[in-house]
Formats: C-alpha cells, structure tokens, sequence
C-alpha cells in the first residue's frame, strides 16, 4: 500500500487541511508520501505515492542532506523529534519543519509538518543586505574623508578605523582595534573629552590627542551615535590642526606684535595695560608706564637710510627686552618710540620710584652702549618720561602724562628720564591750544612780519632778515621760538613759511622804486620741513615770476641739519635755486653737526656765527677762538661771515678787531615792523 487513509475521521481531516502549514507523512523506509494535506497539495502538487526527494525537491535523485534518512546526527527511534530549517528548490520556498517518527499502521513513518517562513526570511535577507550596504557606504565614506574615523562600540573601545585615523595617531587599524577611546586623548584632555564623548550628536571642539609614540597634537573632534541593526555604535571624527594653530599663531602675531621687532604692538600694549590697571586698582599697588623715544634717530633715517634704520630699532629692541622682568612689557609703540609696562609690586610709593628708576637708569645704560652695525658704529641715546599710578585710569591719559614728562627730559638735554609732573601737562595744553590758534591765525594772517637790519662794517644797512612775531588775545605774546617749532610739529610750517617767502618777494618788489632801499637783500628762514616739501622750489620760481623781483635779492637761510641730510637731493634743490639768482647761508653756524667736507661742496654765500658765542666773547677764550676759526673758514671758502647777536658796542669793536666785517643785532638795530625801517 502507497498511501495510507487519515481521512476516515473527518474532523482530524478537517483540522490538518485547516491548519496553515504543510502536513505530510513519509515511509521511513520506502521515502515514499504516504499522506499530503491541502496546503501541503497547494505548495507541491500531488505528491502522494512518490518519493519525497524527487517531488519535493528540484533534479534530486537521492536523499536531501538534512533528512534524517541520510544524516546519522538525526535520531531515527520511534517517538523521536527534531526541527530544520530547509529551502525547497522546487518551489523556492523556506519552510521550518517539525519531525516526529511514529508507527501508524505496522509501518514506521514520520510525520513532517513544515510552516513557511518565506517572508520572514525574505525581510531578514533585506536587513541584512541593507546592514551591509550601510556598512559598505560607511566604510566608503570613512576613507574618502579627509578626517581620521574610529567606530566605537558601546563601551566606546575601537572596532574599526579609517585610513587616516592610523596614521594621525601612529598605530596600524589591527593595533587600534579593542583600545578604548581614551587611550588616544592626552592626559590633560581626558577630563574634558569625558564631558563630550556621551553626546548623542556632539558639535566638533578642540582637543589634545595622544600618539603611540607619547607625543601629542591638537586635533578637532566631533561624534555621533548611530543605532545599526541591533547595536549601538559612535562614530568619533579627528582632523589634525597643527597648522591651523600655527597659522592663528602667525594671525595673532600680526596682529598684536609689531613685524619689525616682535615686540607687542599698540593692541596687545592696550589689553595688557586694561588688566595691569585692573589689577592694581583692587590690590593697590603702584604701577608705572614708561614713554622712552630715542633722541635724534631721524638723523639715522636720514642720513643712513630707513633700511639701516630698521636693523639698528631690532638691535635695540632686542637689547631693551633683556631688560625687562617676566612681568613687565615691552612694546613698540611706532617709529622709534617704545613703552614700558611695569608692576612694582610695592604698595608703597617710595619704594616703587626707587624700583622705577633702577629701570629707567638701566634702560639709558643699555641704549647708550655702543652698537656695531655693518662696520659702522653707532651710539644713540634715549629721552624717557615716567608716569606712575595705583588707580583707576586709562592708557591714553598714562600715555598723554608719559609724554608729556619724556618732552621735558629732551628739554633737560635728552639723556635722561623724568617723572610726570601736573605742570608739564598744562605745557601741553597750552601746546595744543597754540596751535590750533595759530591754524586760524595764519589764515587770517595775524602774524606779522618784522625786519632787522644787517650792517656791514662801515654800519651800511646790506640788507634785513625777515622774523615772525605773534600776539594773541588770550596768550598775548608769544615767542617765534615757541610757536614755529609748535608749527614744525603741526605742519603749518609749509603755510607759514610759504606766507614769508610771497611777502618777502613783495616788498623786494616794492623796494625796487626806493632809492634808498633797492640795493637791500630780505633774508629768509627755511626749515628743514618746509624744504623738503615737494612745491618748495615751484613757489618761489612763481613768486619771483609773479613779482618780477631780482632773485639775487632774496637770501635762504637754513641750518647745518639740512646738511645732514641726502646730499645730492640737497644739492640738486640747492643748485636749481642757485641758478634762478637766489643767494645762501647757513644760519647758526658752529652749533650744529655737519662735516666741513659740505661747504666746498654747497654752493653757500654766507655764514651767520651764532650768538651764543657772540655773548661771551669778550670773556671767555673759547668763543673767542671758535669765532676766529669761523672767520678763517670764511676767508678760505670765500664766504661772507655776519655776527648775529651784536648787542654792545664793545662787541662790535672786538669783532671788528678779529676781522668780522658783517653784523646784526639790538646794537644796531631791534627788530621792527616794515613802516619802520
């Protein structure tokens, strides 16, 4: 018999054909279907009467592997159970079958009942594809970046790394796998990275991480958790950022240290004067700042170049810093001008100054050492002004009052330091008031022009120099020594000595029609300023043309600085002027710092003797034989020589006597208004 007949109970029947599996009984020994239920017909077809392996499965001519028939790990005892899984090649399906050997009949079968579980399998192939699909885009994304990935799993120790991460912290991937995160953070970052390293979506901050060789660098890293399948894993990216720091190092180097020292420029000298104020203001203790400018350095400039220049302020700046206490600070304030920060930390006051000038003492000592610079050497010195303070204040007033104080040591003679007194800073009020009345007096033109005469030594007038003379209304008088140098430093200098040299050429206009004085020469001054101004020469040539004057009546009058400076740019202006008919002196001769090697070079025509050594002459040998020098000097060179300050006739004669043969001065005659004359 093929089959067997479960369907003489009609209720069993019913509940096999019902039941939403397939049902089927097999012949342990022949492999023959004995019995088939509905499902089990729906999935196979009528297979009742074959061989299982033949109908059940696809081009199958012998037992499958996993029945218990062929496979001995099987049990095959009557009563016996046991579960497979199993994919049927015949109809593509995936079943899980439930096996029991039972006898029915004199006959040992097996009833197989197989739920399918094609679905199930299908949406677990998709998980898993989609899992290793994910992981496939993940680990191709983690090598296209440019950042250093290490996958962590929930007890944030490493089960995969990119490329870059190796190679950022000095390990191989197989040496990072199973290390824990703060294995790779820097000891003292392992406190803050804690704070972060939880984070579901972590913003990316910085940090310092730990190579395999112990060193460290600065890094940026930022994390996420992301559930993948049933785990729960953090993605932890790191970007090296040595170079950026470096370049925010150079960034901030640029902008609160000057480039030519390093030293720290005006921005950061503000931020650290804001916290020494700051902090002296709560424990009391004195402070000071130090203006210190050194004296003459435009000389360098000048003579020597701006390049040279620059080397000599790095020499200097850098012998200034060996100067300073860890404490203090050094800084460039521009130009040739430093400023000194210092905390005495004295609370009292007389021990702070006495701290102060050691400083200020040993500043000096360093500036005026010697400085050897391309087989050139160079010995400069330094005005300082000193302004100390315990209280709330700002860096400009500090600043305005150490200014104030170094003026009054170049005053003193340069060379030194001075404190900041209240009777300076009223100086430079009035300084700054002058000017501003002095802008509105030159364009109103309330300066006047007065004229002293010069004689020679038969008290022949030859000629007047042109001088300024001011009266305010709040100031009253003020003297030319005062306010041109105010202008020099304003730069109205150009406007004023523009507005002399026009009247000048005019009156030697008007002069042409007096018998008396149309032979008379106006001498002018000249500042340096005003003659190196670009239109200098271009006003005088309009002037002269405008006026239609005899240029050889007009004198330049400038000091032995201007010697000092470019000398073939002097020349050239010099010798243009010459060529238009204009004459030259050098005023205030012997008192400045010129090489004689100039005047056979200078196309000069007078030398005018200052009259500090025209005071003593009649008591003090030194001047008297400085004057007989110049008087030599004037012999050999061919030039006119003219004694200013001639105020006794005494004098006269004792000048007459050394061969002086041209002079100006109260003896003669005071300075006066042009009606005057």
């Amino acid at each position: 018999m093929d089959k067997i007949d479960l369907k003489s109970d009609a209720a069993f029947t019913f509940i096999l054909d019902e039941i939403d599996a397939v049902i089927y009984v097999i012949d342990v020994e022949t492999h023959k279907i004995l019995y088939a239920n509905k499902h089990c017909i729906k999935d196979f077809g009528n297979i009742v009467g074959k061989i299982c392996y033949s109908v059940l499965e696809k081009n199958r001519n012998i037992p499958c592997e996993d029945c218990d028939l062929s496979n001995n790990s099987y049990p095959k005892a009557l009563s016996s159970t046991y579960k497979w899984e199993h994919f049927n090649t015949s109809n593509n399906k995936h079943y899980i079958f439930s096996t029991k050997i039972i006898e029915l009949k004199n006959r040992k079968v097996k009833i197989q009942a197989g739920i399918n579980i094609s679905k199930q399998k299908y949406l677990e192939r998709q998980v898993a594809d989609q899992n290793a699909k994910s992981l496939k885009i993940l680990e191709a994304l983690s090598q296209s970046t440019i950042e250093g990935l290490i996958i962590l799993d929930e007890n944030k120790k490493c089960i995969k790394a990119n490329a870059i991460a190796p190679e950022l912290l000095g390990y191989t991937e197989a040496e990072m796998i199973n290390k824990s995160i703060f294995e790779f953070i820097a000891p003292e970052s392992i406190v803050d990275v804690k704070k972060f390293v939880n984070n579901e979506d972590q913003l990316p901050y910085e940090t310092m991480l730990l190579r395999k060789d112990a060193t460290t660098f600065p890094a940026l890293v930022r994390g996420k958790n992301i559930q993948l399948a049933d785990k729960k894993i953090r993605v932890s990216a790191i970007m090296d950022i040595t170079k950026m720091k470096e370049k925010e190092k150079e960034i901030s180097k640029l902008a609160y240290y000057d480039p030519l020292t390093s030293l720290p420029n005006r921005a950061l000298l503000q931020d650290r004067a804001n916290r020494l104020i700051s902090k002296i203001s709560r424990n009391k203790n004195y402070a000071a700042l130090m203006f210190v400018d050194l004296d003459n350095f435009k000389n360098i400039n000048d003579t020597k170049g701006h390049m040279v220049g620059d080397l000599i302020l790095k020499e200097y700046a850098n012998n200034l810093s060996k100067t300073m206490r860890k404490y203090d600070t050094l800084a460039r304030f521009g130009g040739d001008e430093f400023v000194v920060l210092i905390d005495t930390h004295c609370i009292e006051k007389d021990l702070a100054i006495k701290s102060i000038k050691a400083i200020a003492s040993n500043i000096l000592r360093r500036i005026s050492r010697p400085l050897t610079l391309e087989k050139n050497e160079y010995q400069l010195s330094a005005s300082i002004g000193i302004t100390i303070f315990n209280d709330v204040t700002t860096l400009d007033e500090l600043m305005k009052q150490a200014d104030s104080a170094m003026y009054y040591s170049k005053n003193k003679g340069k060379n030194n330091y001075s404190f900041f007194d209240p009777e300076l800073q009223k100086e430079i009020e009035r300084k700054t008031s002058i000017s501003e009345k002095l802008r509105k007096a030159i364009n109103k033109q309330e300066i006047k022009i007065h004229y002293q005469k010069q004689l020679n030594q038969d008290k022949e007038v030859v000629g007047v120099e042109a001088l300024l003379r001011w009266t305010d209304k709040t100031f009253g008088y003020i003297s030319p020594i005062e306010f041109i140098a105010i202008a020099e430093e304003s730069s109205l200098i150009f406007e004023l000595g523009a507005y002399v040299i026009e009247e000048s050429i005019k009156l030697i206009s008007r002069w042409e029609q007096d018998e008396i004085k149309n032979n008379w020469r106006i001498s002018v001054n000249i500042s340096i300023k005003q003659f190196d101004n670009d239109d200098f020469i271009e006003k005088i040539e309009s002037n002269i043309n405008k006026y239609n004057i005899n240029p050889n009546k007009l004198r330049l009058e400038f000091t032995e600085s201007l010697l000092l400076k470019d000398t073939d740019k002097v020349l050239e202006k010099i010798n243009y002027l010459r060529a238009l008919g204009l004459t030259f002196s050098i005023d205030d001769f012997g008192t400045g710092y010129s090489s004689l090697s100039y005047l056979k070079k200078l196309p000069i025509d007078e030398l005018k003797i200052d009259k500090s050594f025209i005071d003593d002459l009649l008591i003090d040998e030194n001047d008297e034989a400085i004057v007989l020098t110049i008087l030599s000097l004037g012999s050999k060179f061919g030039f006119t020589i003219i004694a200013e300050g001639v105020e006794t006739k005494e004098t006269y004669e004792k000048l007459l006597s050394l061969g002086c043969n041209y002079f100006q001065g109260y003896y003669f005659a005071k300075p006066c208004a042009e009606k005057e004359l």
